[in-house]
């Protein structure tokens, strides 16, 4: 069974522009019958259908790390039932602001001695890294940003289909992730994949408004709140009060506020409660560095032994979640050499950052 966590709380939403989604899979518990003295053989499980995902795949989801070669696939959704859709001029401004992003990720990355390779939409005529879907499920926006049940499950459905064995063929990896662009105002959030998820859930994306519901009337979403909502695919966790991280808790949080003013992961916002369009004025702190794989350590492993569960690129639920079990035993996910990074090679209409 699926369902969503409760939408973060209203100052939260203040503080940061943005909200991750947690997909739960609850399973329920197995009566346990006495023992004879003479039992019974156990009846054979019922095999599984084989997805075709590696036990890697399995454990890190589409996007894998933000340190192999990824695709970011933009799709505009258009809500043909209140006739709210992407006009080109649209598109162009939020191609600007994902390019901003991508290159203040990169920038980023190279304090910490990584260069990035993430594909994105440039803009390019024909682009199979942009697309235009029209949903059958209506998007509702807002404060919440509690899109319905169905609406994910539909683009959960558009993803799988959209990640095809001839666009890993052609652009040279198999780690893609989806940008869905909304053409309403709202707090935009994150369908991350989690280990225990399995093959469930598999594909990753993010749901970025046009708007931001929580800045002046008609203001856009920034590059920040962009950025933000990429770097949880790749294992990023919110650091702030209301996080979905079983180590975020009060003192990891102040922690974070005192040492690391402008991590974004904390706020998008400038510290005056801006947002700025043209370039992101935040850092990725070592402990978000930490989290997503750009560095083997960090001094908050010290500080805060809760971290030492951490995988970098993977996200876990809570021990007492009654999620299904880790599918991967190994500290990388991966069991033998056809698991390692794809080398990054060349792609039509596509930007390398």
């Amino acid at each position: 069974m699926r369902t969503k966590l409760a939408a973060l709380l209203l100052t939260v939403l203040l503080l940061t522009g943005c909200v991750p989604y947690m997909r739960w899979q609850i399973t329920t518990n197995i009566p346990q019958t006495q023992q004879m003295p003479a039992p019974t053989p156990a009846p054979t499980a019922t095999p599984q259908p084989d997805s075709g995902l590696s036990r890697r795949q399995m454990v890190y989801g589409s996007a894998g790390l933000l340190t192999e070669p990824t695709v970011l696939v933009s799709v505009y959704l258009n809500d043909a039932a209140s006739g709210r859709v992407w006009t080109e001029d649209a598109k162009a401004e939020t191609r600007q602001y994902l390019a901003t992003a991508v290159q203040w990720l990169n920038e980023q990355a190279e304090t910490y001695g990584r260069t990035l390779q993430l594909y994105y939409d440039d803009g390019t005529a024909n682009s199979s890294l942009c697309r235009t879907y029209t949903p059958k499920s209506a998007i509702r926006g807002g404060r919440s940003s509690e899109e319905s049940d169905a609406l994910l499950t539909e683009l959960d459905a558009v993803s799988a289909t959209l990640d095809t064995a001839a666009l890993q063929k052609t652009y040279g990896t198999d780690r893609v992730a989806f940008l869905y662009f909304l053409p309403v105002s709202g707090a935009s959030f994150t369908m991350v994949h989690y280990a225990d998820d399995g093959s469930n859930f598999y594909h990753e994306y993010s749901c970025l408004y046009r708007y931001d519901v929580y800045a002046g009337e008609g203001e856009s979403e920034s590059p920040a709140t962009y950025a933000h909502e990429i770097l949880h695919l790749f294992g990023a966790p919110d650091l702030y009060e209301g996080s979905s991280d079983d180590f975020v808790d009060d003192a990891l949080i102040t922690y974070v506020e005192e040492t690391y003013p402008d991590e974004i992961m904390n706020s998008t916002y400038n510290d005056d409660g801006t947002s700025s369009f043209d370039s992101v004025h935040k850092a990725i702190s070592p402990l978000t560095a930490y989290c997503l794989g750009l560095t083997d350590t960090c001094p908050e492993l010290e500080l805060f032994p809760k971290l030492s569960n951490v995988t970098p690129g993977v996200f876990r639920y809570p021990a007492d979640s009654g999620s299904t079990p880790d599918t991967g035993n190994d500290a990388d996910g991966g069991d033998d050499a056809g698991d390692e990074p794809d080398s990054a090679q060349a792609w039509p209409g596509a930007v390398a950052v």
